[in-house]
């Protein structure tokens, strides 16, 4: 038996009938909302058989005097 399975597969597994939609799982393993967080096999998002969904930890602290590029990064990333 395979040890990763592929997001949606697992999400069926874990959420039921009401399983997030692709995008919304995609967002869920980019911002590692899943315990142990998915890997990016290829073009898929690959996930552990019992790994399970955590959400937001936390959110980091943005202040007004902060420098823009550490805005940036700290609101999105990008």
């Amino acid at each position: 038996m395979a040890r990763m399975k592929k997001l949606k597969e697992w999400a069926i597994d874990e959420f039921g009938d009401a399983a997030p939609s692709q995008n919304t799982l995609n967002n869920y393993a980019r911002r590692n909302m899943i315990s142990p967080p998915p890997k990016k096999v290829g073009r898929k998002w690959m996930v552990e058989q019992d790994a399970r969904f955590i959400g937001m930890i936390s959110e980091p602290t943005i202040n007004k005097s902060d420098n823009p590029l550490l805005k940036r990064i700290l609101s999105d990333g990008r």
